[in-house]
């Protein structure tokens, strides 16, 4: 990860986010991220989209490779509901907590990870990225909102 972008309603959740050096990597970061929950989230409110754009020739990431909304509580009940969620998910659970049910209860949950050894679907192209994750309520302005930057390169296995 090189760089994270995240906002909130700080009536619903209260956030933060820091990178530092990913052990001895000097462009891997270590995510450190911490949100707050400050009322129940219900059920039905709760959408989450993951988008992955890829860059154009000039750099930009504006076209998205990856789009895909859902209910996250959907999601929490039926993980196999959407696979690059649960792969993300699985992931950042092992090194943290998150939410495992619906209402999303007040609270804290964290995790703490470089995304060593995250096993992406192949058809996701060798690049730097942006991924975007968003929680709402249906017809309203998001939450939660955040954007992470990184690279993405497949590893060797002898």
């Amino acid at each position: 990860m090189i760089k994270a972008d995240v906002t909130h309603n700080l009536k619903t959740v209260n956030t933060s986010v820091t990178l530092r050096k990913c052990r001895s990597s000097t462009i891997r970061k270590t995510v450190d991220f911490r949100i707050e929950v400050l009322e129940p989230i219900p059920d039905i409110l709760v959408r989450v989209s993951t988008i992955y754009y890829v860059p154009n020739l000039v750099g930009k990431h504006e076209k998205a490779f990856y789009n895909r909304t859902i209910n996250f509580c959907t999601y929490l009940r039926n993980p196999f509901t959407d696979r690059v969620l649960k792969i993300i998910y699985e992931h950042l659970d092992q090194r943290g907590n998150l939410p495992k049910r619906c209402p999303v209860a007040t609270g804290t949950y964290t995790f703490k990870t470089c995304f060593d050894g995250i096993q992406v679907p192949s058809f996701f192209p060798e690049s730097s990225f942006r991924v975007d994750v968003y929680f709402r309520r249906p017809n309203s302005a998001p939450f939660f909102q955040s954007s992470w930057f990184g690279e993405m390169r497949k590893e060797s296995r002898i």
